[in-house]
């Protein structure tokens, strides 16, 4: 009686995961849709950069305005009084609403989030050039489809996973509205705009004369 070999299962294996992955026009409205939505998230980002690094640069100014007055009121008031009241007391107070500003400041991390989003923005700008670079491309000038798809969801997988959640309601509906009148552009979900899910429909042109890129 034959037994089945680990060198069998081995091949068996080989056999049922290498599968090949062809350039057509299925891929490339895949590749497409991408490409909208990563230009969504890099301009939902980058609004998102903006909004925390200006806020940041506010808290900045303030506190240094406030520190710069305190410490040369204390020089010009001295132990000067009005009626009993020591001028002193009132630049007193100032050092302590820019200490309470301060920490507040650190609390909030306007300034780390700004650094996030940009960081973001850059990466989801480098996803939306490589699909654009690729797609301009003839299939037989192109890359192998399965690795390629394969890296490129690998790609918006893991920065989906950091930055979706970090995006404010109010960004999101300012990308709805500044995308949304733009013929067959795909915005993403998360801006309020949901899909029906799309099928693989077997084609002429994606099933009889399929492009193998080497």
């Amino acid at each position: 009686m034959a037994t089945i070999t680990d060198k069998d299962n081995d091949s068996k294996d080989t056999i049922e995961t290498d599968h090949n992955l062809f350039w057509n026009t299925g891929i490339d409205e895949l590749l497409a849709k991408w490409c909208d939505q990563a230009k969504c998230f890099e301009w939902m980002h980058a609004k998102c950069f903006d909004y925390n690094y200006k806020l940041s640069r506010k808290f900045v100014i303030f506190i240094s305005l406030l520190t710069a007055l305190s410490g040369l009121s204390n020089v010009i008031a001295g132990s000067y009084n009005i009626n009993g009241f020591q001028v002193s007391w009132f630049f007193g107070g100032i050092t302590i609403l820019i200490s309470t500003l301060t920490m507040l400041q650190d609390k909030l991390g306007y300034q780390q989030k700004a650094d996030l989003h940009k960081r973001i923005s850059n990466q989801w700008g480098v996803i939306r050039g490589k699909i654009e670079e690729v797609v301009i491309l003839p299939p037989n000038a192109r890359k192998d489809c399965r690795t390629f798809v394969k890296m490129i969801k690998s790609d918006i997988n893991q920065i989906s996973l950091e930055g979706n959640a970090l995006i404010p309601d109010n960004i999101r509906n300012e990308c709805l509205d500044k995308f949304k009148n733009i013929k067959d552009f795909d915005i993403p979900d998360i801006c309020g705009q949901v899909e029906h899910t799309k099928v693989y429909i077997e084609t002429k042109n994606n099933f009889n004369t399929p492009l193998l890129i080497q």
